[in-house]
């Protein structure tokens, strides 16, 4: 199945809003993105979303121990229905620690989001970064 440009589009302008709001500390918009019953799981091993409530309470988290200061989506894949769409990203989110210089996350996303009819909303995301103790090529680490 396939999305149409229009579709595809209408994806990109949602993970746009989230990572504009991101990076502007925009909790209400971020808000906006997501949907009442957005879940997921962040890099963290805490950082476990299953309502809005908690996602709130993880962006909150965030902003209280960084500054973001830009969230980039690059070799994004983007397939659906029309209703839903799945989404899988690389995602590079540069930050600074209060107190310390600019750093930078090398991750993987996915995403899954609804159409509502009048936008896209995030339904369900998956940030991750790569296992650093497995090699190129191995798909186990010590194998």
């Amino acid at each position: 199945m396939s999305l149409s440009q229009e579709q595809v589009a209408g994806v990109m302008a949602a993970m746009d809003t989230y990572a504009s709001a991101y990076k502007k500390g925009d909790i209400r918009a971020m808000a906006a993105v997501f949907s009442p019953e957005i879940c997921g799981f962040g890099s963290g091993p805490d950082e476990i979303i299953r309502d809005h409530a908690g996602f709130i309470r993880q962006i909150r988290r965030d902003m209280e121990q960084a500054t973001v200061n830009d969230v980039e989506f690059s070799a994004t894949t983007i397939h659906g229905d029309g209703r839903v769409a799945w989404v899988m990203t690389n995602c590079t989110m540069t930050y600074t620690v209060f107190g310390s210089g600019k750093q930078t996350l090398q991750g993987r996303s996915t995403m899954v989001l609804k159409n509502t009819g009048s936008r896209w909303r995030i339904e369900q995301i998956h940030f991750s970064m790569p296992y650093g103790g497995q090699t190129t090529g191995q798909s186990f680490p010590g194998a």
